[in-house]
């Protein structure tokens, strides 16, 4: 479960956050290993969404830690940060930029040098074979393609860890399949994933490891195989498997 320097690429130890009297997030400790998509699910307000802006330094945890390669977040953000690609739920993007320029911001934000800016950029465009609309404005984009232009901006400095929140929501079926084998990609080059997704479908195709959030908790853990012994469901799907576990029922 460790980096080649000894830490994984990701742990939370004992993370909380409160926001008045509301607990979010209660002591939740995990790990994320390079090599490993890991995915939190969990009912809507358990804590995903939260958890996740922790991680990318949006929110200042309660109490505990995030560490990124070894780094603690709290104490050394840019350092921590250097390492990360973030994906929020709504892409966040410049609208009276065009879709290039607003990468060339962040590849500079990050500190990439020429050419290796323009390089990175023309090489991700083609993921999504976005370089047609690349010279458009935002604002006229649809969502999915804000979608793939924010996925696309995680990813221009080479980081090491991916967080994204929900990331295929907006995106058509065929870029859906491009987002699900660009994230298995980048674990197998060493890279680390943590989803949070209410596409159970899509979690299921990708994570190695499966985390249950109930009311701000960690309350399962595993691999499929492992959920499934723990249910007595040899042959569930993680849909089934998340019903059971959450005591939730079909409606």
């Amino acid at each position: 479960m460790a980096a080649p320097d000894g830490h994984p690429l990701l742990r939370l130890d004992r993370l909380s956050k409160r926001f008045g009297d509301r607990l979010a997030v209660e002591a939740l400790t995990l790990e994320v290993a390079p090599g490993e998509i890991y995915c939190l699910i969990g009912p809507n307000g358990s804590g995903k969404t939260t958890t996740v802006k922790m991680i990318a330094g949006l929110y200042r945890p309660t109490a505990g830690q995030v560490l990124i390669a070894g780094i603690d977040l709290g104490a050394e953000p840019e350092r921590a940060k250097g390492l990360l690609g973030y994906i929020p739920d709504e892409p966040f993007v410049y609208e009276k930029m065009t879709g290039r320029e607003f990468l060339g911001l962040v590849a500079a934000l990050y500190r990439v040098a020429e050419p290796e800016r323009t390089r990175r950029i023309e090489e991700l465009l083609d993921l999504y074979a976005l370089g047609a609309a690349a010279d458009g404005y935002v604002e006229h984009y649809s969502r999915g393609n804000r979608q793939k232009l924010a996925i696309l901006a995680s990813l221009l400095h080479a980081p090491r860890l991916l967080v994204v929140d929900e990331p295929i929501v907006g995106l058509d079926p065929e870029s859906a399949i491009k987002t699900r084998d660009l994230v298995r990609r980048f674990a197998e080059m060493g890279g680390s994933a943590l989803l949070c997704t209410h596409t159970l479908a899509f979690a299921e195709q990708v994570c190695h490891r499966v985390g249950l959030l109930t009311e701000g908790r960690l309350v399962e853990e595993g691999d499929l195989a492992a959920l499934r012994r723990r249910a007595g469901l040899p042959d569930a799907s993680l849909e089934a498997l998340y019903l059971h576990f959450t005591k939730a029922r079909p409606s």
